[in-house]
C-alpha cells in the first residue's frame, strides 16, 4: 500500500485502486446528507445535520465515487465514531480512516484509548473493525402511533437553574450520552415528590423541525416501579410532537422494559444499529 498526503487529502493505492480520504467542511457535510437515509444511517445523519460545529467528517472515495463516511463526535463522554458503507459488496477495513482521522485531530485520539463506532447492524459483516472489546445492538425506534401515549401527567419545563437536576440523574444513571449542554440547548422535563424530590426526568438529544430525539430518560432508583419512566417517555412525545411530526429515540436491546414501554406507547422500530467497542 502506497501512501501520500496533500493538505487535507490522504491518498493510499490498494490493489490498484486510489483510496482518496478527505476532511469534509459543514458545508460539505451539509450535502453528503443526499447520500445517506435518516433511518438507515441514523447517528452519521445527525452528526452532518444538526451537529457539524462539532463533527469531524471524512470521506473514503474510489475514481471519484464516494464509497464511506465517516464521523467523530467531539464533546462526548466517550470516543465517539460512526460510519456509513455504500451499497456493494466490497468488505471495508476502518484503520486507515482511523489514522487518518488520528492525525486530523492531532492528539485528541491517543492510541490504546476505548472507541465506540455506530454503524447500521446489516453492514456489521462488510467492516473490518480493529481490536473489538464488545458489540451491542440500539433499535432505532419512530413514534406512529400517538394515540397511544398516556394522558398528560404532572411532569414540567425544567428552568435553566434547575439543569443541575437532569445532571443529577444522569451520574445516578450512568447515561452514557448524556452532556449537560443538551439541558440548556433542548427543553427537559422532570416530575417530582409531593416533597419536591426529582422522580423521574427525559429531554432531547435533537429538537428540530425536521425531527426530534428524546433522550437523557431516567427514573431515580428510588421510584422505581411506579410507571414513572412511562409517564414522562410519554409527556417528553407529546413536547416533541409539537416541534415535528417525527419523533425518534434509539434504545439498546439489552433493556427490554425500556423497548416495552415504548411500544406500549406507540413507537415501532424502524432500524438497528451496532454498537461497537474497540481499541484506538
Amino acid at each position: 500500500m502506497l501512501t501520500a498526503k496533500h493538505d487535507n487529502v490522504n491518498r493510499e493505492s490498494i490493489e490498484g485502486e486510489i483510496s482518496l480520504l478527505k476532511l469534509r467542511t459543514g458545508h460539505e457535510q451539509r450535502q453528503l446528507l443526499g447520500q445517506i437515509s435518516l433511518e438507515d444511517s441514523y447517528i452519521l445523519y445527525g452528526n452532518m445535520y444538526v451537529r457539524t460545529d462539532r463533527s469531524v467528517v471524512v470521506t473514503d472515495s474510489v475514481q471519484g465515487e464516494v464509497t464511506v463516511i465517516g464521523s467523530y463526535l467531539k464533546g462526548m463522554p466517550f470516543h465517539a465514531f460512526s460510519l456509513h458503507v455504500v451499497e456493494g459488496e466490497k468488505n471495508y477495513e476502518v484503520e486507515p480512516m482511523l489514522s487518518y482521522m488520528k492525525e486530523v485531530l492531532d492528539g485528541s485520539l491517543p492510541d490504546g484509548q476505548k472507541g465506540v463506532i455506530a454503524l447500521a447492524e446489516p453492514l456489521l459483516t462488510r467492516v473490518q473493525i480493529p481490536n473489538i472489546l464488545a458489540t451491542r445492538t440500539m433499535r432505532l425506534m419512530k413514534l406512529t402511533d400517538p394515540e397511544r401515549l398516556l394522558p398528560v401527567g404532572e411532569s414540567r419545563i425544567l428552568e435553566l437553574s434547575e439543569a443541575q437536576i437532569v445532571e443529577d440523574m444522569a451520574a445516578e444513571l450512568g447515561m452514557i450520552s448524556f452532556r449537560a449542554e443538551e439541558v440548556a440547548e433542548m427543553p427537559h422535563i422532570a416530575l417530582f415528590s409531593e416533597d419536591g424530590e426529582p422522580m423521574a426526568v427525559a429531554g432531547f438529544h435533537v429538537y428540530d423541525e425536521a425531527y426530534v430525539e428524546i433522550g437523557n430518560i431516567g427514573t431515580s432508583v428510588h421510584h422505581w416501579q411506579k410507571g414513572l419512566g412511562t409517564q414522562i417517555s410519554s409527556d417528553i412525545s407529546r413536547i416533541g410532537l409539537e416541534k415535528s411530526a417525527n419523533v425518534y429515540l434509539m434504545v439498546f436491546t439489552d433493556n427490554p422494559t425500556a423497548m416495552h414501554v415504548y411500544e406500549k406507547l406507540g413507537f415501532v422500530t424502524v432500524s438497528s444499529y451496532a454498537f461497537i467497542e474497540f481499541v484506538l
